[in-house]
């Protein structure tokens, strides 16, 4: 064997690897691939979670807005119909047969009042029962992140010169409860804005 065909050309060889400037335009161009995708990546999740929550927030409100329109259509009294009716503390305007409150009254079946109030300081939707045997009431929230809640009650006089509801309509916005939102979850979640109405069903 001829010893000089164990001689590697030099030109050859540098033929075979990278210069560092190549080296250094392919770690450039993969740190960039691999940036991008981790964005696309970050940016999906963020994504996801906003609409799940937004999605919950959804859903918890369509509750709350079914079991409020089941109360108005099944209970038998309704208030309040006249500003005189105000709870302390309450705001209530009449403005022909349309009266604005930021609460809702009702009397059940079993002659309990219930009260569906909005507390603006810590942006609660609550509900309290007071018994008709003279217990003691009880307070419980419904829903949270209510950042606006108004009651509408269309009033009407019976044949009898009684003021009851025509109809009832209730106009919130609820957002998405902080504490259940992830360190994921970057930028603005929407609020949610439901407005229902409905008629009483028991009332002539």
């Amino acid at each position: 064997m001829n010893p000089k065909s164990q001689i590697r050309n030099p030109k050859s060889a540098r033929a075979r690897g990278l210069s560092l400037v190549e080296m250094l335009v392919a770690l450039a161009i993969s740190a960039m691939l691999l940036t991008a995708t981790m964005v696309a990546i970050d940016a999906s999740f963020k994504s996801y979670a906003i609409a799940a929550e937004s999605a919950s927030t959804q859903t918890s409100t369509r509750m709350v807005i079914n079991r409020v329109l089941t109360l108005v259509r099944t209970n038998e009294a309704h208030g309040p119909l006249r500003v005189s009716d105000a709870l302390t503390g309450e705001t209530v305007t009449v403005s022909g047969d349309i009266v604005t409150s930021s609460y809702l009254q009702l009397i059940d079946g079993n002659r309990d009042t219930l009260t569906i109030s909005y507390d603006e300081v810590n942006d609660l939707l609550m509900l309290t029962r007071e018994p008709y045997s003279g217990a003691t009431p009880t307070t419980q929230p419904i829903i949270g992140g209510v950042t606006e809640c108004t009651f509408q009650l269309a009033r009407r006089l019976t044949n009898d010169g009684v003021l009851v509801l025509e109809r009832g309509s209730i106009d919130f916005t609820v957002e998405a409860d902080d504490d259940a939102s992830l360190d994921l979850e970057v930028g603005d979640i929407p609020p949610v804005r439901v407005i229902a109405s409905t008629k009483p069903r028991r009332l002539n």
